[in-house]
């Protein structure tokens, strides 16, 4: 008995059809706990601190949530201490982006000479950025100390008699905790160079200086542009990392001296769970929220087009 082609065509795409309904059904069960981790954990919390900045809640009883229209937002941004964290945030984002990049640009070239010792010299950049921020605050915290190795150092070398009070000062308390940071993090930065050098054919460069081209072009006409696309990656990334700190700026000052060092999130943790004043953390933590976004999607429009 001859069975049809149509019969055998109808068996096969029915076949197709059942045995991709599994793989469907196999996959979405393998996916299902991220998709669970990113409702209850992300969506949810996210849709909450929306709907909480539309109130006033002190954080304890939910029967007592408020609401109160757009008046968290009016506060917020009437807030003198809210324009002065922003703006400190800014000069922390700008200013450790800047040096971040130069730093860890520089670095990058130095290891990829390959001479003796930029092995060691690669992990002890690299280590610091393995250890926790707040490691980190607590360490620079007491070395900065009035009685902390640093001061003994420049009070040993003459350059002072009396302490420096790194972190007592409204005036360098901010420009003490972004060294740190760029101690910590330069590391980093670093990394994504040197991967991205690695890129670079070594014919190029090597041509270049065969027909007389110094370092210093080598670098400008070669090695920048090639690395356009990770710099400006590396960018984005310092400065979403930059509007987020927290804990090393808590750790080393919690904010102080007379908020000299306040930055989004230490206010934010301040209005939340000292003064209970959820609607009005709520939209600090919105603002930060949609500047981390809007940054993401230029971040992955950059990765498109670099791609």
């Amino acid at each position: 008995m001859n069975i049809g082609p149509c019969v055998l065509s109808k068996n096969y795409i029915f076949n197709e059809f059942m045995l991709n309904r599994r793989i469907n059904k196999i996959g979405f069960v393998f996916t299902l706990p991220s998709i669970m981790f990113f409702i209850f954990f992300i969506s949810i919390p996210i849709l909450f601190t929306i709907f909480l900045t539309f109130t006033s809640w002190k954080g304890f009883d939910l029967s007592q949530i408020k609401l109160i229209g757009f008046a968290n937002y009016i506060e917020v941004f009437r807030d003198k201490i809210f324009l002065k964290s922003f703006l400190q945030t800014t000069i922390f984002v700008v200013l450790t982006t800047i040096f971040l990049n130069l730093f860890g640009f520089v670095g990058a070239l130095i290891i990829d000479t390959k001479i003796p010792g930029t092995r060691f010299l690669k992990n002890a950049i690299f280590l610091p950025v393995l250890l926790s921020p707040i490691i980190i605050g607590i360490m620079w915290s007491r070395m900065l100390d009035a009685f902390g190795i640093i001061n003994k150092i420049i009070q040993t070398i003459g350059l002072t008699k009396l302490p420096i009070l790194f972190l007592g000062s409204s005036k360098i308390a901010l420009y003490t905790i972004i060294i740190a940071t760029l101690w910590q993090f330069t590391g980093y930065d670093m990394l994504l160079y040197y991967a991205g050098l690695q890129g670079i054919p070594k014919e190029l460069t090597e041509a270049a200086r065969i027909d007389g081209a110094n370092e210093y072009r080598v670098i400008t006409r070669i090695i920048i542009p090639t690395l356009s696309p990770v710099m400006t990656i590396t960018m984005l990334l310092n400065i979403i990392g930059g509007f987020k700190v927290f804990d090393i700026v808590y750790v080393m000052t919690a904010g102080g001296p007379n908020r000299s060092s306040e930055v989004l999130a230490t206010y934010l943790f301040q209005q939340a769970f000292r003064f209970n004043n959820m609607g009005f953390a709520s939209v600090i933590a919105i603002v930060i929220i949609l500047i981390s976004l809007v940054i993401s999607i230029i971040r992955l429009k950059v990765t498109n087009q670099s791609i």
